[in-house]
């Protein structure tokens, strides 16, 4: 395995590790959620390595996945732990941006698929495009009608959320 693969996937599993310690240290409600991404992480840690062994620019690309896939994990405890509207908006907005990348990935990863396989990953991505706009088209009109009840906004905001991220996991488990 390539020693700068290998140092970038140290520092991952440094992050990764981080992400676990804050996820059981109480300061999280809903930790299934968190444990979930915990899961995607290791899921993509190992696809990495596996990926390393058949080549090192699939080894790059996964590499590229797990970064993409540890900033949308960090964004989502960050929009967990919010304790104000303002810094909810950001960390999903910023949440948001990663999901674009990842999507953006999977786009390139399914350019390379041939015939059934390459179907069943547009579907999935296309899925999975509608979820995360429906999480931006939750936040946005929650922007509109927050008025100091942003707890409330909060909860929808999550749900869309959380469908968002199930189905990215089913897809990561089905095509890594």
């Amino acid at each position: 395995m390539s020693t700068t693969i290998e140092d970038q996937l140290a520092v991952a599993r440094g992050r990764i590790g981080l992400l676990n310690t804050l996820a059981h240290a109480g300061l999280v409600a809903d930790t299934a959620r968190v444990n979930r991404h915990l899961d995607a992480l290791r899921r993509e840690e190992a696809s990495v390595r596996a990926a390393v062994h058949r080549g090192p620019e699939e080894g790059k690309e996964r590499l590229g996945q797990l970064w993409t896939r540890l900033a949308v994990a960090e964004n989502s405890l960050a929009a967990e732990v919010s304790e104000d509207w303002p810094s909810f908006v950001a960390a999903v907005e910023d949440e948001l941006r990663g999901w674009d990348t990842f999507l953006e990935r999977l786009q390139t990863t399914s350019a390379a698929q041939e015939g059934e396989t390459r179907e069943r990953l547009e579907a999935a991505i296309a899925d999975l495009r509608t979820r995360r706009i429906a999480v931006y088209h939750a936040l946005a009109e929650a922007r509109e009608r927050v008025n100091g009840a942003w707890h409330e906004q909060r909860n929808l905001i999550s749900a869309a959320r959380e469908g968002l991220e199930q189905k990215a996991d089913e897809l990561s488990a089905t095509f890594n």
